[in-house]
This record gives structure tokens, C-alpha cells and sequence, in this order.
């Protein structure tokens, strides 16, 4: 099944079913008064009736109805994006690289390597802001030997 049809769309189809006066109006016919070719619109009125562009004898007013409690259908609100994570320069620049991180986060007693270790969302924004970091220092060191 295809994606929702946004509700201005939906709302532009009402109104030109509404403005014609035949009883049957086939895909083409709206097509032509909308301005869409009949592709298009019938691959976004398939959400309300799958069969519409194998079948070019379905009437799209029978359709009027689902149209119209579509269009009750309240908006859904989007969910509010988590604020992102603040990171001091002081608390960066406490690792020097990478391997100081792990060590200093991930090793237990005798510099071992915990796998079971966890970190959390701040540790792994610090983690890759540190790689980020080498990265860049390493593009720079890369563009120093191809210069020579």
C-alpha cells in the first residue's frame, strides 16, 4: 500500500469532485480537472482504493466519503526531538586521544579492557567527537605527505 496522502492534497481532490456535476467521474476526468496526470493521481488515491489504476471504470465520487473522514482524521503531532547533548571543551579536552578515553573509561583494575563495560549517550558523544578529532588530524597529516 502506498504512503498517506498529505491532507491538503486530499482536500484539493474534494473540491474538484465537488465542482463536477456528473455522477460518475473516472481517474481521467479528475485528472484533467485537477491537473495531474492520472498516474499520479491514481498513485495517491491508491491509500483509499488499491485497484484504482488497474481499473479505469472505478468512479472516484464512491470515494467522496473516505475522502471526507480522511480529512477528519486529526493531524498527528510530530514527536519532540531529545535536546542535544552539551559537551564542555574542558571535558574533551581531559582525553588526549582516543586510547586515553578507553583506558580511562573502559579498563579495570591492572589496564585491562572491560568488555562489559557500558557507556553511556554522553560518554559515546564524547567518544566520537574524539574521533572525529583524529580524523581531521589524520587528513592533515595525509595532506602534508602528498605536498612534498
Amino acid at each position: 500500500m502506498e504512503s498517506k496522502p498529505t491532507k491538503a492534497f486530499v482536500h484539493r481532490v474534494v473540491a474538484s469532485l465537488k465542482a463536477i456535476k456528473r455522477k460518475d467521474v473516472s481517474l481521467d476526468m479528475l485528472s484533467k480537472k485537477i491537473g495531474i496526470y492520472p498516474d499520479v493521481l491514481g498513485r495517491n488515491l491508491q491509500y483509499f482504493e488499491p485497484m484504482i489504476l488497474m481499473d479505469p471504470s472505478i468512479n472516484c465520487r464512491a470515494l467522496l466519503p473516505q475522502f471526507e473522514n480522511y480529512l477528519k482524521e486529526p493531524i498527528a503531532e510530530k514527536k519532540a526531538k531529545a535536546p542535544a547533548l552539551r559537551i564542555a571543551k574542558a571535558e574533551l579536552a581531559s582525553y588526549s586521544s582516543i586510547a586515553d578515553f578507553v583506558y580511562k573509561k573502559m579498563t579495570s583494575v591492572g589496564g585491562l579492557v572491560d568488555t562489559a563495560a557500558e557507556l553511556s549517550d554522553h560518554d559515546l558523544e564524547i567518544l566520537r567527537r574524539l574521533v572525529d578529532k583524529e580524523i581531521v588530524k589524520r587528513k592533515k597529516i595525509q595532506k602534508g605527505k602528498t605536498n612534498r
